[in-house]
């Protein structure tokens, strides 16, 4: 008898086991995705987390995980998906609200993205990264002034974040508040003594307002603390082409070349200054290689564009305009440049288009008498 209750004993305990088990199939396999993510493992994270879902549906975890691991992955669209669902089961905290952020704005969707962060924001007010993201997104968004208080509520929290400090000094320049913006630099310099970024921008900021000894002295200073940093041997070179002293001016911008085949700023500013020289097919190569390194940029299909007006080639100089308000459809001057060129293959009313959008998009304030005459000129032509 004793033995039969025994064996009905273990019998009930292993089926109270298998039981158990069973119900917490999607809790192992989420732990084990877990396990798998942290170890870079993602594609084993990935089917671990489906797994979990097979067994619960609705099982929040899994779908926040999947999104993170997507998102890891830069398949954003997928992360998104996964994200919305956790939250549609139930997330809603400060870490959601991030990955939301960063998937959104990946996206170029920045007014979902700024939402995120921001209700990032409401759970944790005292989240630095949060309000540096929102600075960020807020920026890429056109919004300078928002993005100027998110860094300095990010500095606010924290004192001596330096990085706060150049973003919010990168936003003054934005602004045109020079001197504030100057300041702000220099207080994140006095908080990191080797912060190259922040000199080589205090460097761009007297070239803006043409004080070429402050200029040639933060150009020196930016390759004293990196003698390797590219960016600082580019503005050398256009600090010493400000002041005459052209041969110098090149030998920065080659060796700025040289040293980073790949920094498109460089090949830029020596395909300009190469071109002003009269080395019409050098100049064009290293604009190619501009836009090779960079495809989006673009001022150097701009550049390219009147190049190929030089040559008379009208149709390849639209092609490189058109690609320059392609990849930023606020370009003025390239709608301006473009303009010119369709008045005269005699297409008016796109000629006047082009100017249209000229004074939409460009902050000067000089030709705008001008360019309406221009337009009314082409209107009338166009109708004959």
């Amino acid at each position: 008898m004793k033995l039969s209750f025994i064996k009905t004993t273990i019998v009930l305990l292993l089926l109270a086991s298998f039981f158990i088990s069973g119900c917490a199939t999607e809790v192992t396999y989420y732990k084990r995705g877990v396990r798998f993510e942290k170890k870079g493992e993602y594609a084993k994270a990935i089917d671990a987390y489906q797994k979990s879902l097979k067994h619960d549906p609705a099982y929040a975890l899994s779908y926040f995980r999947l999104g993170s691991v997507y998102s890891k992955n830069k398949r954003w669209n997928e992360a998104l998906t996964n994200l919305l669902e956790s939250e549609t089961l139930g997330i809603d905290d400060k870490e959601l609200h991030m990955m939301l952020g960063s998937v959104y704005d990946a996206l170029n969707q920045f007014d979902k993205a700024a939402e995120e962060y921001g209700k990032a924001i409401e759970d944790r007010p005292d989240d630095v990264r949060a309000h540096l993201k929102l600075g960020s997104t807020l920026e890429k968004n056109g919004n300078y002034e928002g993005a100027l208080s998110e860094f300095n509520a990010a500095i606010a929290i924290v004192i001596d974040f330096y990085e706060a400090y150049f973003h919010s000094a990168r936003m003054l320049y934005r602004l045109k508040r020079y001197n504030e913006a100057e300041e702000t630099y220099l207080q994140a310099l006095r908080l990191n003594k080797k912060y190259p970024q922040a000199q080589n921008n205090l460097t761009v900021l007297y070239l803006e307002t043409n004080q070429m000894m402050k200029a040639l002295e933060s150009a020196q200073k930016t390759l004293d603390m990196d003698a390797g940093y590219v960016p600082g041997i580019v503005n050398m070179g256009v600090v010493h082409e400000l002041m005459g002293e052209m041969e110098s001016a090149e030998k920065f911008y080659k060796k700025a070349t040289a040293k980073d085949s790949d920094y498109s700023m460089g090949h830029y500013r020596l395909g300009i200054f190469i071109s002003k020289d009269g080395r019409s097919k050098e100049a064009q190569r290293e604009l190619e290689l501009a836009v090779m390194a960079d495809p989006d940029f673009a001022p150097a299909y701009n550049e390219l564009g009147l190049l190929a007006l030089e040559n008379a080639d009208y149709t390849k100089s639209l092609e490189h305009l058109q690609n320059a308000v392609r990849v930023d459809s606020t370009y003025a001057i390239a709608y301006y440049n473009m303009a010119g060129i369709l008045a005269n293959v005699g297409k008016y009313k796109k000629a006047a288009d082009a100017y249209s959008k000229y004074l939409m998009y460009s902050d000067s304030q000089e030709d705008v008498e001008e360019v309406v005459s221009r337009i009314k000129i082409l209107l009338s032509a166009g109708r004959k």
